[in-house]
């Protein structure tokens, strides 16, 4: 069985806890560590003492340790073997950070540590101790460079991923959600990322996520969602949960407050758990939606149930400040100022402030939230997920033991933002009915709207198509046009040329059928001078020579020839009367 060095010492480790009594009545030390691990020796460490001992491993994983032996542990600094390990760590600290090895420092220290350590000699000491302490500069630069993961030849940090984790093993980061590294999230690359969740996959590629992680990754695909404004019912069906709306709330103490004439500054919500735990306070959920609570008014106690039944609107005898100004930072830390309206609070909280007893009032916030169900750092809560309303930011006394503020339950039946579908048709089922006509003679009116503007996009379409034709026909016109005036132009051309030549009239209704379909009149001199020559050779074959011959037999002789010229033309495909005339002009010579 081949283990790895780490499984090995691990099996080593457990050995020697089992082998030297450190378990059971035994008390653990509180240092146990392994030195070094050979093939068949290792050394170890127990509470500042180094021992040596002999160790057998079977094929099963079983580890025999032999009799220890007290050793004494001499430290030797061999910069050779540092530039060695060092260099080691460069390599591979950048192939993880995705680090560039060009770039000048880098790529001189990498080939100077090659140089160094592929040299057949010992090269010198003070120059192996520079190159190392360059090489420690180096390594610690890379370090600090973040963790890239790269995709499509893009790097891209741990923050454009859903699924991290492990920060500094970028191969198990999955699901990203940056387009690029300038354009970040966009809602295509979210769609990308909801599509691999869902049973199809993205293209046929389902992402597995760990049972444990997969709601908190659905979660953060959500909130990306939420970040670019996408309404909830066009979040992804692959990447939604069952949410519910729930009553937030949440104490502060005033204890971090400052005052400065009739004004505070105050905590108003911080990112986290609250305090019973059963409501967990995301910082990017804050850092999207603290806007909620500014210019609230702030109120002295939270009704009582019997005072919200009442009153739900508050009454204005409580009314004593109105909160402004309010921030979240990257912590998630929401605060704000209180404008005070009322003196004696002003006072109260200044009495309260100098005798140092401002933990005993705070800040308690009463909204309400969508929230899923989550596990966070193993505490099973309800996420929020989106504030959805403030209702009011009041000023009261200390939470009660335990640090738990105690706050009346809400009746869900009657609380508007707290209502179910169930519930209303239960309670008002009349209102139901409004809602629903309403909602039918909305969608009427919007489909009666679509069916007009489809028509509309039909009568545009018919029209295009109709102009399309148009523009077509005329351009065939225009490019016909343009096509017979060049003909138009190419045939004159060529008959004055054919006029002026000195040619017999066949020859010239020749050159002029062979130019009647032509659009340029490039060629035809050469043409006519073609027919010239061919005439002319023609003629000369025709000549009579020698002597002592008579008129008769001339004039026999030439019969003969002119039928044989007129075979000829027939035979090249001219008519019976032009093959007369050229072979008349191919004898006579004229």
């Amino acid at each position: 069985m081949k283990l790895s060095d780490k499984n090995k010492r691990n099996l080593i480790q457990a050995a020697l806890v089992s082998e030297y009594g450190l378990t059971g009545e035994s008390p653990i030390p509180k240092n146990l560590s392994i030195e070094e691990v050979f093939d068949n020796e290792l050394t170890y460490d127990i509470d500042g003492q180094s021992y040596k001992a002999s160790y057998e491993l079977d094929e099963n994983g079983k580890v025999k340790i032999g009799e220890p032996e007290k050793v004494t542990k001499h430290i030797t600094y061999k910069p050779m073997e540092s530039l060695k390990a060092t260099y080691s760590e460069i390599l591979q600290e950048a192939g993880r950070r995705n680090a560039n090895l060009d770039s000048a420092r880098i790529k001189k220290i990498v080939e100077l540590c090659q140089e160094l350590l592929s040299s057949e000699g010992e090269p010198e000491e003070k120059k192996t101790r520079e190159a190392l302490k360059e090489a420690t500069s180096v390594l610690k630069i890379i370090k600090e460079q973040a963790v890239m993961k790269t995709e499509d030849g893009v790097k891209f940090p741990a923050a454009a991923f859903a699924y991290v984790p492990d920060l500094e093993k970028s191969t198990a980061w999955k699901l990203r959600l940056w387009e690029d590294p300038t354009k970040k999230v966009t809602r295509p690359q979210l769609g990308a990322a909801a599509a691999a969740l869902g049973p199809g996959g993205f293209r046929g590629q389902k992402v597995q996520i760990p049972s444990a992680d997969l709601a908190a990754v659905k979660r953060k695909i959500r909130s990306e969602y939420r970040k670019l404004d996408v309404p909830d019912e066009e979040i992804p069906r692959s990447v939604r949960e069952t949410e519910t709306r729930e009553r937030i709330f949440s104490y502060i103490p005033l204890t971090e407050a400052t005052f400065d004439k009739g004004r505070a500054t105050v905590i108003v919500i911080k990112a986290g758990f609250n305090a019973t735990k059963d409501r967990y306070y995301p910082a990017e959920v804050l850092k999207r939606d603290y806007k909620i609570f500014d210019n609230m008014k702030m109120y002295v106690d939270h009704p009582t149930d019997e005072e919200d039944k009442a009153r739900p609107e508050r009454s204005i005898k409580d009314w004593v400040a109105t909160l402004t100004e309010v921030t979240c930072d990257e912590n998630g830390i929401v605060t704000g100022v209180a404008e005070i309206v009322e003196p004696w609070l002003m006072q109260k909280l200044a009495s309260l402030r100098d005798k140092e007893m401002l933990a005993e009032m705070g800040i308690s916030i009463n909204a309400v939230g969508s929230a899923s169900k989550g596990t966070i750092e193993g505490n099973e809560t309800l996420v929020i997920e989106k504030l959805v309303a403030a209702r009011s930011v009041d000023f009261v006394t200390e939470p009660g033991a335990g640090g738990i503020v105690t706050f009346y339950e809400s009746d869900r039946s009657r609380d508007i933002d707290l209502v179910e579908l169930a519930t209303l048709r239960e309670k008002r089922p009349d209102l139901v009915k409004i809602l629903e006509n309403s909602i039918r003679s909305q969608i009427g009116q919007e489909v009666k709207h679509k069916m007009e503007l489809e028509e509309q996009i039909k009568e545009k379409d018919e029209q295009i198509e109709g102009l399309t034709k148009e523009r077509d026909e005329l351009k065939e016109a225009a490019e016909k046009a343009e096509k017979d005036k060049a003909k138009a132009e190419a045939q004159a051309t060529v008959k004055e040329a054919v006029d002026k030549a000195e040619l017999p009239d066949a020859a010239k209704e020749r050159i002029l059928d062979s130019f009647k379909d032509a659009e340029s009149a490039d060629g035809i001199e050469e043409a006519i001078q073609s027919e010239k020559d061919y005439i002319a050779k023609l003629s000369e074959a025709g000549k009579v020579r020698g002597f002592g011959q008579t008129k008769a037999d001339t004039d026999k002789d030439k019969e003969a020839l002119k039928e044989s010229f007129k075979k000829t033309y027939l035979a090249q495909g001219e008519s019976e009367e032009d093959a007369e005339k050229l072979a008349e002009t191919a004898v006579s010579g004229h």
